[in-house]
């Protein structure tokens, strides 16, 4: 019965997609960043250099690109310039054929890559290991040489001419490259002459675009899909390849029930590794007990040529097996040697018939995470060795990279700096920011996850030496916290003393109030008192002597003349208790008018001088009251018993001292033992001595007329000021 071409095509694309899903276990991950390349070069193309340029524009449509009519006969390459080295170990690589043509794509190619600096058609060239590929029209398939091969694709479907795109996975050997080569070789035809270069009449092809990026899976299983042989036949349909298929429900056990340890799997990782840990899984539903004491090799070269495995170890020696759905985890303890290689070789000499019956076999390559670069508050810091961060640093930024295939969908690593951050922190990217540690020593350690969820045995260490500012050493921290607490201890010393002088001051103070208080009350009671009971009798004496107006007049005179003492003595006692008198220029002018007018009744005539301008000091009203006293006692004396007729006043300040004379030019002092008690001169020394000071009198050589000087310490004036003036005095007054 002849196909419908619709039907062939339908069929062949459904062919196409299973390989596609079936051989790469899943679409490849097509978003991938592009590596970009610079130069292509061929060793023939039949177009121009602009339509050569093409291949590696980044654009996928055609129709332009390397082709090779007429010559079919003889391999042809191209090669293409990576703008940068590529730092990979698996990459994506996809052939576009995108020019319209019928079956115009290579139907015969192999992939190479160099590490020259110049890659060049006569350069040093390795093959590319192919682990998997598809076509969306075509089937491919590795011949024994390596090569892929396409099959002939259908001519069209519906009246749409199918146009093809080859992808592939392949590792690279290295892990870097510097440029790609495509070989394209020609078919033969039944006699073995070279005939075309692809499957479309015109034999030419047209290869549109070549692209290039990073294969990012999100297993870290470095065996998935991984060649596997068995050393005798499989069961029914049961094929080797089942272990690394990445489908636990497929398993593959001998057909020979009698073989026991005579039968092995070999499996072949295409490059040799560091292992962290296998996985060795069971389908889980029957015939558990096949699954028991499974020997493991690894080797470094293929066992098959009799080399010796570097390391091997037997899992569940005791001949126990997994129970449904667990799997066992092999580690580098479990065995002996180095726990690394390319090859592996299960095999098992379990008594139960057809072990070892395995699902699934993972290989999990040793991962560790590396710092690329560092930034302390955003300023790079170099990585060499460890870290070394400055005083003062905040934020700390590590970028991390993990070389080794693969990238676990959700957490990538874990993370913590021991010395600061003890517990494990996870992160989903390979970007770690976090605040400065404090100053020290510490360890920044971090972690791979792999895709079954285990963690890698090796973990990153890098040393952080985090410095500090040097006040905030340990030594300056102690001076200073013995400078404070000194300072502290000097200063509540200061404020006890402080304090105990202002209640000094205060106590002072208030004895001086009190002391004030007593003096005006006796000074009224005595001076004011005894002038009011005087007034009161003589009124008396005038209101009996109504009749005689004489007499009364003379009453009335004393009267007026009382009143007027009275008057003046309490303009005297309210100066000296007016806080707005507190000053020596203040005093001079009071004394000064009180000397004129009580003398200008007496007919004398008064002088008033001093040494320069009265300097701003402050004076108590009990030093000006003593002081007023002093010089109204004096002015008294002198006239009552001098009998002058001039009186100088003089106010002086020295260093040392304040002096106060009064001179007149009367008859001068009587012989001191001439002095009879009660002429005020006594009154005068006692006031004196009450304020600190002393009072001399003095007469001149000639006898006549008289000097009383009085002399006050400035130190005793400035104390007594002080109290006077004090706030607590004030606020308690």
């Amino acid at each position: 019965m002849r196909k419908h071409p619709g039907a062939v095509y339908a069929a062949q694309s459904l062919l196409g997609a299973a390989g596609f899903w079936c051989v790469l276990g899943g679409p490849l991950p097509l978003h991938a960043e592009h590596i970009p390349l610079t130069s292509a070069k061929a060793t023939f193309h039949s177009g121009t250099a602009a339509e050569l340029a093409h291949v590696i524009d980044d654009i996928e449509s055609g129709p332009f690109g390397w082709s090779v009519a007429p010559k079919f006969s003889e391999p042809q390459s191209l090669v293409v310039h990576c703008a940068k080295p590529v730092e990979a170990t698996e990459l994506d690589i996809s052939l576009f054929f995108l020019s319209g043509r019928p079956n115009a794509s290579i139907a015969e190619f192999a992939l190479s890559y160099t590490t020259d600096d110049q890659p060049s058609l006569n350069g040093n060239w390795e093959s590319l290991v192919i682990q998997r590929y598809a076509a969306e029209v075509v089937n491919l398939t590795r011949l024994e040489d390596g090569h892929l091969r396409s099959s002939v694709g259908p001519a069209g479907v519906n009246g749409v001419i199918p146009d093809d795109t080859y992808r592939l996975v392949v590792q690279v050997p290295r892990g870097r490259a510097t440029g790609f080569r495509i070989e394209a070789f020609p078919l033969l035809d039944a006699k073995g002459a070279p005939r075309a270069m692809s499957w479309s009449h015109v034999r030419d092809f047209v290869l549109t675009e070549f692209r290039v990026a990073e294969h990012v899976r999100a297993t870290t299983n470095i065996a998935l899909h991984c060649p596997v042989k068995s050393s005798h036949p499989l069961y029914g349909v049961m094929k080797p390849g089942a272990l690394t298929d990445g489908l636990p429900a497929t398993l593959a056990h001998p057909l020979d029930e009698a073989l026991g340890a005579g039968f092995h799997f070999d499996i072949d990782l295409g490059r040799s590794a560091a292992f962290d840990h296998i996985n060795l899984r069971g389908r889980g539903d029957e015939w558990l007990d096949r699954f028991s004491r499974v020997l493991i090799r690894i080797y470094e070269e293929d066992p098959d040529t009799g080399a010796p495995p570097v390391w091997e170890g037997l899992d569940r020696a005791d001949g126990s097996h997994p129970a449904p759905g667990e799997h066992d985890v092999i580690r580098a303890s479990l065995g002996k040697g180095s726990f690394r290689g390319r090859y592996m070789r299960l095999s098992s000499d379990s008594p139960v018939p057809l072990s070892p019956q395995l699902a699934e076999v993972e290989v999990y390559e040793s991962r560790a995470p590396e710092v690329v670069s560092a930034l302390a508050d955003g300023r790079e810091i170099p990585v060499s060795g460890g870290l070394d961060l400055p005083p003062g640093v905040r934020r700390l930024s590590l970028r991390l990279r993990i070389p080794q295939i693969g990238k676990p969908t959700g957490t990538l690593l874990r993370w913590r700096v021991r010395g600061d951050l003890e517990e494990w922190q996870t992160s989903q990217l390979l970007t770690i920011d976090m605040p400065c540690p404090p100053p020290g020593k510490m360890v920044f350690e971090a972690q791979a996850l792999h895709s079954d969820r285990e963690w890698n045995a090796t973990v990153l260490s890098l040393p952080i030496h985090a410095r500090q500012h040097f006040w905030e050493s340990h030594l300056v921290q102690g001076l200073a916290s013995g400078a404070t607490l000194l300072a502290a201890v000097w200063l509540a010393r200061f404020l006890t003393k402080r304090r105990a002088a202002r209640q000094l001051d205060l106590i002072r103070a208030r004895a001086s109030l009190a002391e004030e208080r007593t003096r005006i009350a006796r000074d009224l009671h005595d001076d004011l008192g005894a002038n009011l009971a005087r007034i009161g009798f003589l009124t008396e004496i005038a209101g009996r002597s109504i009749d005689d107006p004489e007499h009364v007049r003379l009453q009335l005179e004393k009267i007026y003349g009382t009143a007027r003492d009275l008057t003046r003595q309490l303009g005297t006692v309210v100066w000296a208790v007016d806080p707005a008198n507190d000053t020596l220029e203040s005093f001079a002018r009071y004394l000064h008018g009180h000397a004129e007018e009580y003398l200008g009744i007496a007919g004398i005539r008064c002088h008033f001088t001093s040494t320069e301008a009265m300097p701003a000091m402050r004076l108590s009203s009990t030093l000006r009251y003593h002081l007023l006293m002093i010089a109204k006692e004096s002015l008294h004396n002198v006239v009552k018993h001098a009998g002058a007729s001039l009186v100088a006043f003089s106010i002086a300040i020295t260093d040392k001292d304040l002096i106060l004379e009064i001179s007149d030019n009367g008859r001068g002092l009587p012989p001191a033992d001439a002095m009879k008690p009660g002429n005020g001169l006594a009154n005068m020394q006692s006031r004196a001595a009450a304020i600190g000071g002393h009072c001399v009198f003095l007469s001149p050589p000639e006898g006549t007329g008289s000097v009383i000087r009085l002399t006050l310490p400035l130190n005793q004036l400035e104390s007594t000021s002080t109290m006077a003036t004090s706030p607590d005095l004030l606020a308690h007054s």
